[in-house]
Protein backbone atom coordinates (compact mmCIF):
# COMPACT_ATOMS: atom_id res chain seq x y z
CA UNK A 1 0.00 0.00 0.00
CA UNK A 2 2.42 2.79 -1.19
CA UNK A 3 1.49 6.96 -0.70
CA UNK A 4 0.07 7.06 -4.37
CA UNK A 5 -2.72 4.53 -3.60
CA UNK A 6 -3.61 5.72 -0.40
CA UNK A 7 -3.64 9.20 -2.09
CA UNK A 8 -5.86 7.78 -4.93
CA UNK A 9 -8.49 6.45 -2.35
CA UNK A 10 -8.79 9.70 -0.53
CA UNK A 11 -9.27 11.58 -3.94
CA UNK A 12 -11.89 9.11 -4.98
CA UNK A 13 -13.49 8.87 -1.69
CA UNK A 14 -13.60 12.27 -0.78
CA UNK A 15 -17.22 11.80 0.57
CA UNK A 16 -16.38 9.06 2.67
CA UNK A 17 -13.16 10.82 4.03
CA UNK A 18 -15.30 13.61 5.08
CA UNK A 19 -18.26 11.25 7.13
CA UNK A 20 -15.38 9.87 8.51
CA UNK A 21 -13.56 12.54 9.92
CA UNK A 22 -16.94 13.84 11.26
CA UNK A 23 -17.76 10.54 13.33
CA UNK A 24 -13.89 11.15 14.32
CA UNK A 25 -14.25 13.88 16.05
CA UNK A 26 -17.24 13.04 17.86
CA UNK A 27 -15.55 9.66 18.96
CA UNK A 28 -13.59 11.69 21.29
CA UNK A 29 -16.14 13.21 23.14
CA UNK A 30 -18.01 9.56 23.36
CA UNK A 31 -15.35 7.90 24.97
CA UNK A 32 -15.51 9.94 27.46
CA UNK A 33 -19.14 10.24 28.08
CA UNK A 34 -19.98 6.21 27.48
CA UNK A 35 -17.48 5.02 29.99
CA UNK A 36 -18.36 7.70 32.54
CA UNK A 37 -22.16 6.94 32.40
CA UNK A 38 -21.41 3.23 32.66
CA UNK A 39 -19.75 3.54 35.88
CA UNK A 40 -22.23 6.07 37.09
CA UNK A 41 -25.04 3.55 36.64
CA UNK A 42 -23.04 -0.15 37.72
CA UNK A 43 -19.82 0.28 38.89
CA UNK A 44 -19.50 1.08 43.21
CA UNK A 45 -15.22 2.37 42.82
CA UNK A 46 -14.52 5.77 42.34
CA UNK A 47 -14.24 7.32 38.71
CA UNK A 48 -10.55 7.84 39.68
CA UNK A 49 -9.93 4.15 40.63
CA UNK A 50 -10.54 3.05 36.35
CA UNK A 51 -7.05 4.66 35.28
CA UNK A 52 -5.18 3.12 32.29
CA UNK A 53 -2.01 4.85 30.56
CA UNK A 54 -4.57 7.56 29.34
CA UNK A 55 -4.89 8.74 32.69
CA UNK A 56 -8.37 7.95 33.15
CA UNK A 57 -11.80 10.13 33.16
CA UNK A 58 -10.73 12.90 35.43
CA UNK A 59 -8.19 13.57 32.74
CA UNK A 60 -8.50 15.81 29.43
CA UNK A 61 -8.49 14.96 26.40
CA UNK A 62 -4.95 15.42 24.72
CA UNK A 63 -5.15 17.63 22.47
CA UNK A 64 -3.50 15.80 19.77
CA UNK A 65 -6.31 13.27 20.01
CA UNK A 66 -9.04 15.90 18.52
CA UNK A 67 -6.63 15.77 15.27
CA UNK A 68 -5.15 11.76 14.77
CA UNK A 69 -8.35 10.04 15.54
CA UNK A 70 -10.61 11.94 13.14
CA UNK A 71 -7.98 11.78 10.37
CA UNK A 72 -7.07 7.63 10.81
CA UNK A 73 -10.93 7.39 11.18
CA UNK A 74 -11.60 9.00 8.13
CA UNK A 75 -8.65 6.78 6.54
CA UNK A 76 -10.73 3.75 7.49
CA UNK A 77 -13.91 4.92 6.39
CA UNK A 78 -12.23 5.99 2.62
CA UNK A 79 -10.41 2.74 2.53
CA UNK A 80 -13.66 0.81 3.19
CA UNK A 81 -15.40 2.48 0.42
CA UNK A 82 -12.57 1.90 -1.93
CA UNK A 83 -12.58 -1.92 -1.18
CA UNK A 84 -16.18 -2.64 -0.10
CA UNK A 85 -17.78 -5.02 -2.24
CA UNK A 86 -21.20 -5.45 -3.86
CA UNK A 87 -23.47 -3.23 -2.89
CA UNK A 88 -20.70 -1.52 -2.38
CA UNK A 89 -22.73 1.33 -0.16
CA UNK A 90 -23.90 -0.84 2.68
CA UNK A 91 -20.85 -2.78 2.38
CA UNK A 92 -18.52 0.45 3.15
CA UNK A 93 -21.08 1.19 5.72
CA UNK A 94 -20.71 -1.85 7.46
CA UNK A 95 -17.19 -2.14 7.54
CA UNK A 96 -16.57 1.19 8.61
CA UNK A 97 -18.81 1.51 11.03
CA UNK A 98 -16.95 -1.53 12.44
CA UNK A 99 -13.96 0.15 12.31
CA UNK A 100 -15.40 3.64 14.05
CA UNK A 101 -16.45 1.33 16.71
CA UNK A 102 -13.21 -0.70 17.61
CA UNK A 103 -11.63 2.99 17.36
CA UNK A 104 -13.84 4.13 20.14
CA UNK A 105 -13.19 0.96 22.38
CA UNK A 106 -9.56 1.74 22.10
CA UNK A 107 -9.47 4.97 23.65
CA UNK A 108 -12.24 4.01 26.46
CA UNK A 109 -9.99 0.71 27.27
CA UNK A 110 -7.02 3.06 27.19
CA UNK A 111 -7.91 6.09 29.29
CA UNK A 112 -10.14 3.51 31.67
CA UNK A 113 -9.29 -0.41 30.95
CA UNK A 114 -12.89 -0.81 30.49
CA UNK A 115 -14.71 -2.07 27.68
CA UNK A 116 -18.42 -1.12 27.69
CA UNK A 117 -20.99 -4.02 27.48
CA UNK A 118 -23.00 -1.07 25.67
CA UNK A 119 -20.19 -1.11 22.61
CA UNK A 120 -19.20 -4.77 22.63
CA UNK A 121 -22.56 -6.50 22.59
CA UNK A 122 -23.89 -4.18 19.55
CA UNK A 123 -20.69 -5.30 18.10
CA UNK A 124 -21.40 -9.05 18.54
CA UNK A 125 -25.45 -8.59 16.99
CA UNK A 126 -23.74 -6.54 14.36
CA UNK A 127 -21.44 -9.69 13.04
CA UNK A 128 -24.39 -12.34 13.30
CA UNK A 129 -26.47 -9.76 11.50
CA UNK A 130 -23.78 -9.32 8.67
CA UNK A 131 -23.37 -13.22 8.82
CA UNK A 132 -26.85 -13.62 7.99
CA UNK A 133 -26.90 -10.67 5.12
CA UNK A 134 -24.00 -12.39 3.53
CA UNK A 135 -21.19 -9.59 4.22
CA UNK A 136 -18.92 -11.97 6.09
CA UNK A 137 -17.06 -15.04 4.85
CA UNK A 138 -19.36 -17.34 7.63
CA UNK A 139 -22.77 -18.18 7.72
CA UNK A 140 -25.14 -16.99 10.90
CA UNK A 141 -24.83 -20.60 12.82
CA UNK A 142 -20.84 -20.71 11.95
CA UNK A 143 -21.27 -16.83 12.97
CA UNK A 144 -22.54 -18.05 16.18
CA UNK A 145 -20.83 -20.82 16.74
CA UNK A 146 -17.35 -19.37 16.16
CA UNK A 147 -18.69 -16.72 19.00
CA UNK A 148 -19.34 -19.45 21.67
CA UNK A 149 -16.11 -21.67 20.88
CA UNK A 150 -13.90 -18.49 21.19
CA UNK A 151 -15.97 -17.80 24.48
CA UNK A 152 -15.64 -21.09 26.10
CA UNK A 153 -11.69 -21.61 24.78
CA UNK A 154 -10.16 -18.68 25.86
CA UNK A 155 -12.39 -18.13 28.86
CA UNK A 156 -11.59 -21.70 29.79
CA UNK A 157 -7.86 -21.05 29.03
CA UNK A 158 -8.63 -17.60 31.35
CA UNK A 159 -10.04 -20.08 34.43
CA UNK A 160 -7.13 -22.53 34.58
CA UNK A 161 -4.66 -19.60 34.48
CA UNK A 162 -6.62 -18.25 37.29
CA UNK A 163 -6.69 -21.04 39.22
CA UNK A 164 -2.68 -21.99 39.11
CA UNK A 165 -1.43 -18.58 38.74
CA UNK A 166 -4.29 -16.32 40.84
CA UNK A 167 -4.77 -14.15 37.55
CA UNK A 168 -6.77 -14.90 34.96
CA UNK A 169 -4.36 -12.65 32.81
CA UNK A 170 -7.21 -11.91 30.19
CA UNK A 171 -10.36 -9.34 31.08
CA UNK A 172 -13.56 -9.86 31.13
CA UNK A 173 -14.19 -7.86 28.37
CA UNK A 174 -11.22 -8.59 26.43
CA UNK A 175 -13.17 -11.53 26.16
CA UNK A 176 -16.73 -10.51 25.56
CA UNK A 177 -14.78 -8.46 22.86
CA UNK A 178 -12.61 -11.49 21.02
CA UNK A 179 -15.96 -13.21 21.15
CA UNK A 180 -17.88 -10.22 19.37
CA UNK A 181 -14.52 -10.91 16.60
CA UNK A 182 -15.37 -14.00 15.90
CA UNK A 183 -18.75 -13.28 14.62
CA UNK A 184 -17.31 -11.54 11.59
CA UNK A 185 -13.93 -13.66 11.26
CA UNK A 186 -15.00 -16.96 12.93
CA UNK A 187 -12.05 -18.67 15.11
CA UNK A 188 -8.85 -18.92 13.06
CA UNK A 189 -9.44 -15.11 12.33
CA UNK A 190 -9.49 -14.13 16.59
CA UNK A 191 -6.32 -16.73 16.93
CA UNK A 192 -4.39 -14.61 14.39
CA UNK A 193 -5.74 -11.47 16.18
CA UNK A 194 -4.74 -12.61 19.52
CA UNK A 195 -1.61 -13.82 18.36
CA UNK A 196 -0.94 -10.24 17.04
CA UNK A 197 -2.22 -8.58 19.65
CA UNK A 198 -0.29 -10.66 22.09
CA UNK A 199 2.64 -8.99 20.60
CA UNK A 200 1.44 -5.66 19.67
CA UNK A 201 1.02 -5.44 24.03
CA UNK A 202 4.61 -6.36 24.65
CA UNK A 203 6.17 -3.90 22.66
CA UNK A 204 3.67 -1.42 23.35
CA UNK A 205 4.19 -1.83 26.90
CA UNK A 206 8.10 -1.24 26.90
CA UNK A 207 7.99 1.47 24.71
CA UNK A 208 5.18 3.11 26.66
CA UNK A 209 7.02 2.60 29.87
CA UNK A 210 10.89 3.67 28.55
CA UNK A 211 9.83 6.86 27.14
CA UNK A 212 6.27 8.31 28.57
CA UNK A 213 6.37 6.58 32.34
CA UNK A 214 3.32 4.62 33.98
CA UNK A 215 1.35 5.45 36.95
CA UNK A 216 1.59 3.14 39.85
CA UNK A 217 -1.95 3.04 39.92
CA UNK A 218 -2.58 2.48 36.33
CA UNK A 219 -3.49 -0.65 34.80
CA UNK A 220 -2.10 -2.00 31.36
CA UNK A 221 -5.06 -2.79 29.21
CA UNK A 222 -5.29 -5.55 26.42
CA UNK A 223 -7.56 -3.73 24.38
CA UNK A 224 -6.21 -1.20 22.35
CA UNK A 225 -3.86 -4.23 20.99
CA UNK A 226 -6.75 -6.22 20.31
CA UNK A 227 -8.22 -3.52 18.39
CA UNK A 228 -4.68 -2.97 16.63
CA UNK A 229 -4.55 -6.32 15.76
CA UNK A 230 -8.50 -6.79 14.45
CA UNK A 231 -7.84 -3.65 12.17
CA UNK A 232 -5.06 -5.18 11.01
CA UNK A 233 -6.59 -8.45 9.86
CA UNK A 234 -9.49 -6.67 8.88
CA UNK A 235 -7.58 -4.61 6.58
CA UNK A 236 -5.79 -7.84 5.26
CA UNK A 237 -8.69 -10.02 4.39
CA UNK A 238 -10.18 -7.19 2.56
CA UNK A 239 -7.24 -6.82 0.27
CA UNK A 240 -6.81 -10.27 -0.08
CA UNK A 241 -10.35 -9.97 -1.67
CA UNK A 242 -9.86 -7.44 -3.89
Amino acid sequence: MNLSYMLHVLWTNWLWWLAGAWVGLWLVPLARIIPRMVLQQYAQAPLHEWQGPGGGLEQTNPPARRIWVPVLNASLWAYAADTASHPTFWAALLWAGLASTLLLLAIIDWDTTLLPDWVVLPLGVAGLGSSYAGFTPQSLPASVASAAVVLGMLGGLAWVFQRTKGDSGIGGGDLKLLAALATWWGVIGVLYVVLGASVVTVVWNLVWRRFKGFSPQAEWPFGPAIVVAALAWGLLQVAQAV
